[in-house]
């Protein structure tokens, strides 16, 4: 039996109203003749007995010399994590694309993502690559919310994290098809007026525990410069069950890396970016060392990384890439919180982002 199965009705009803109040597509003001440069996309995790899956539907505004007012580029990237890892990077045409503002309902193509009776429901098939998604996402824990979040001393950035879902339906890769019922998810949503190549980087990760029955829900996220050596901000975020149930931040916590990652291969995507980023020493450690202590209560989180893949990302002012680090592997959650014992083991996904 699963966390939101025992969970009561009124809980669940409370989290559809939460998510549709906050969790809806904010779309970029240049259409209406505001300021340009609007990044906006929603992401979602899931993790099946047998694989990962990653879904991100984004819309950016069309930065580039000569592109139409108020252009956007429409993207879906679907990547998957069985015995390696395989995906694409698929671009819509703006006839392609419908998208209603003050919603969750965008039609990339083919490719699907809504809200709708109280679930998320992704369908998403790659051009190119033998995948497709086929999802229902039921929340099962509150979402929070950030605004104005700074990332260097240009225009900040705003976020949403639901840390934990229950995914049921199908993933396809090249014919062979896996069906999910109830498996853990993730998913959140982003939005804000920055440029890639600005001088910020993030570490963000969560974790889902092993045990469906298990109420613990992590949530980290760091942003820095591109060299680590300042901190903007960091927090670890823990919920039971549906709520949040502690935060620790800033100067509560200390930072560790232990080694470095060094798998034997990186798939790369779009794959012609990795022309200009040929490199398999990404900067990602073996071990993300987390410990907060604050009022009396105290956690320490270690994210063990396994494998990795890039999302290569060209920058909008120079010649210059970001690249995205999506890496699989395992968490282990240890604490005393408000007086109670905190024990967590399971699986996570951590993103690292830099040049």
């Amino acid at each position: 039996m699963s966390l939101f199965d025992v969970a009561r009705p009124v809980e669940a009803g409370v989290v559809r109203q939460a998510l549709l109040r906050a969790d809806y597509l904010r779309r970029s003001p240049a259409s209406v003749g505001g300021p340009g440069g609007h990044k906006e996309w929603l992401h979602f995790c899931v993790y099946g007995p047998q694989i990962d899956v990653l879904v991100n539907f984004s819309l950016c505004d069309d930065v580039r010399t000569g592109a139409a007012p108020s252009a956007e580029l429409a993207r879906v990237t679907v990547l998957v994590r069985g015995e390696g890892w395989d995906g694409d990077v698929d671009l819509y045409a703006p006839a392609d694309v419908t998208v209603r503002a003050g919603h969750i309902d965008a039609a990339f193509g083919q490719s699907t993502v809504v809200f709708r009776d109280g679930e998320y429901h992704i369908s998403a098939a790659l051009r190119e690559r033998p995948i497709a998604v086929d999802l229902r996402l039921r929340p099962a824990s509150m979402p929070s919310l950030a605004n104005n979040v700074q990332l260097d001393p240009g225009p900040p950035i705003n976020w949403l994290v639901v840390p934990r879902l229950f995914a049921s339906g199908t993933v396809t890769v090249a014919g062979r098809q896996t069906r999910l019922e109830g498996a853990p998810a993730y998913h959140d949503h982003n939005w804000g007026h920055f440029s890639w190549g600005r001088d910020f980087a993030w570490e963000w990760g969560f974790g889902l525990p092993h045990e469906p029955g298990c109420p613990w829900s992590l949530v980290f996220a760091r942003l820095s410069d591109r060299a680590h050596t300042r901190a903007f901000t960091q927090a670890l975020f823990l919920w039971k069950g549906a709520r949040q149930h502690r935060v620790l931040r800033a100067q509560d916590l200390e930072i560790r890396h232990e080694g470095h990652l060094r798998p034997a291969r990186i798939l790369k995507l779009p794959r012609v970016m990795a022309l200009l980023s040929p490199d398999l020493l990404p900067d990602v450690p073996r071990r993300l060392h987390i410990q907060g202590e604050a009022d009396g209560d105290w956690m320490e989180c270690v994210f063990e990384s396994s494998d990795c893949a890039q999302v290569i990302i060209p920058n909008d002012q120079d010649l210059g890439v970001t690249i995205i680090n999506e890496v699989s592997g395992a968490v282990r959650l240890s604490g005393l919180v408000r007086g109670e014992t905190v024990s967590m083991e399971g699986r996570a996904i951590f993103e690292f982002l830099g040049a």
